[in-house]
């Protein structure tokens, strides 16, 4: 009998259209979490800004993700997602001596 060797990976193919709107959620979350920050009392605290940083930090990435799923680069892109989802050490090698 053949086991596979750690989790098992599920290649599953979204339109465009449906990562960006995924995305666009995202994106729509963290700037509604951002505008809380800045307009909390603590947004001059150096926590405050931290966080504020970090949410803009968020939100930068997110608006290059959506451009990329926009133009169509990211669907010419899926063995390097996968690779990133799978975890450290599993290398999808079934054991064949088990």
């Amino acid at each position: 009998m053949v086991q596979a060797i750690g989790g098992t990976a599920t290649n599953v193919t979204y339109s465009n259209s449906a990562r960006a709107a995924g995305l666009e959620y995202q994106l729509s979350r963290y700037q509604k979490q951002l505008s809380e920050c800045v307009n909390c009392a603590s947004a001059k605290t150096p926590q405050g800004k931290a966080d504020i940083e970090a949410i803009s930090g968020k939100i930068s990435s997110l608006r290059l993700r959506i451009d990329e799923v926009a133009s169509g680069s990211a669907a010419r892109q899926p063995a390097s997602a996968n690779a990133a989802a799978a975890p450290a050490g599993v290398s999808g090698k079934i054991d064949v001596f088990a």
